[in-house]
């Protein structure tokens, strides 16, 4: 069995980002369930997943351009490409709409 791995990076590059999200702000939650309840664990896990991939889309759309410091610039999320938009947006929604589902959860 071949995998093409093009195929994969090219179209479903976004679902594996929101995985990663996923899993990054469980372990996360573990982490941080030593200092508080897991409601609170775990939105502080969904926050910090969506704030690392921003960071990250961030960082490589001013790889990408070449940008000078301090990177001030690499916040206008609208000059990113598509594919840094593609990885970060459905993540942060993803993020969110949990921090939202959890927040409300009794």
């Amino acid at each position: 069995m071949n995998i093409d791995w093009a195929y994969i990076q090219r179209y479903w590059d976004w679902a594996g980002h929101m995985l990663e999200a996923v899993i990054m702000a469980a372990v996360v939650a573990v982490l941080l369930r030593l200092l508080l309840n897991w409601r609170e664990a775990g939105i502080a896990g969904l926050a910090f997943a969506a704030g690392h991939f921003h960071g990250r889309e961030k960082r490589d759309y001013e790889v990408s351009v070449h940008m000078k410091p301090p990177h001030l610039d690499g916040y206008y999320l609208w000059n990113w490409s598509w594919d840094n938009a593609t990885d970060f947006w459905p993540t942060a929604l993803l993020c969110v709409g949990l921090i939202w589902w959890v927040a409300r959860k009794q």
